[in-house]
């Protein structure tokens, strides 16, 4: 009867100390959001801290990589590592001190359909990744 009792009471007092967490959101770097971006428009996915979109078919690869490339550096970064192949690239770029993010990685690769980019900025922030993927788009004039 006694171990019933404890039971009961365990339980109450869990549920009365998870309750203030019911109206809680997630994290909002954790949650999905969905936006257009671009003349074209171009839809890009920010979750988990990432920015991807996919290009419009016939963008080309090369191009989409030295923008990207010049892009990062015109606003201040230091390229650490650019890599390309024709199927994919990936630039890593390092920030200053005075700027408010320390690293951006940019991965891009062909799927059949176009190119998939990937904005990664270190810490997340959704606002700059997104705003680095807009001057990308304008240098590219989609």
């Amino acid at each position: 009867m006694r171990l019933k009792s404890t039971c009961i009471s365990l339980t109450l007092l869990c549920i009365t100390m998870l309750h203030p967490l019911i109206g809680c959101e997630s994290v909002p770097a954790l949650r999905e959001s969905k936006a257009w971006h671009g003349e074209t428009p171009i839809y890009a996915t920010y979750r988990f801290g990432q920015l991807k979109a996919e290009l419009p078919p016939g963008t080309d690869l090369e191009t989409v990589n030295a923008v990207s490339r010049a892009v990062l550096y015109r606003q201040g970064l230091v390229i650490e590592e650019a890599s390309f192949t024709p199927s994919d690239g990936r630039i890593i770029a390092l920030g200053s001190e005075q700027l408010p993010y320390d690293k951006v990685r940019v991965t891009t690769r062909y799927d059949g359909g176009g190119v998939i980019m990937t904005i990664n900025i270190d810490p997340a922030t959704e606002s700059r990744s997104r705003a680095l993927f807009e001057s990308i788009l304008q240098a590219l004039r989609l």
